[in-house]
């Protein structure tokens, strides 16, 4: 599917329920990878949700942002910056002494996958972020996934740094 040009903007009230769509497909990938790990959201309740959280401009170090493409809600998009901590030069981890942008959230409805709505969120979080100093992005993504992994290493130049373990207790 060819898509028309796609659009990144900032989140605004009335993008939950079509954040809902991108959200429930995540949901459905990673549940059907990992169903110990993930679920599929809960629908009721879920547009009201996604339409929480601070109103542009309250959180200064945090950024939220979506795709469109034909003028649809496609995909989704949270980053924040991280400043150096005080006790960096204690630290093991060097970026702990740099300001850092932390991805928290890439979500990006099936039908819309692999057609750029990915890199472009991910180039409006990049630059945001270096415009308030980052001189690292950081994220976490599922190891096992055939979407996220190859998507961040291959197509947006990140490299594995850790691995990130769990146990039931």
């Amino acid at each position: 599917m060819t898509t028309a040009e796609i659009t990144v903007r900032a989140r605004r009230p009335g993008d939950g329920e079509e954040l809902a769509r991108s959200w429930l497909d995540a949901g459905r990938y990673y549940a059907e990878l990992a169903p110990e790990t993930f679920q599929i959201p809960e629908t009721d309740g879920l547009a009201e949700h996604l339409e929480r959280g601070s109103p542009p401009g309250d959180e200064p170090d945090t950024l939220r942002v979506v795709a469109e493409v034909g003028g649809r809600v496609v995909g989704a998009a949270t980053g924040r910056i991280e400043r150096p901590i005080d006790s960096a030069r204690y630290q093991l981890q060097r970026q702990f002494s740099e300001t850092r942008l932390m991805v928290d959230m890439v979500v990006v409805e099936e039908d819309f996958r692999r057609q750029g709505v990915g890199a472009q969120l991910m180039a409006a979080l990049e630059e945001w972020g270096r415009e308030r100093g980052a001189t690292v992005a950081l994220l976490d993504t599922y190891p096992e996934s055939a979407l996220s992994l190859p998507f961040f290493q291959e197509r947006m130049g990140y490299r594995r740094r850790s691995v990130r373990l769990i146990k039931a207790l």
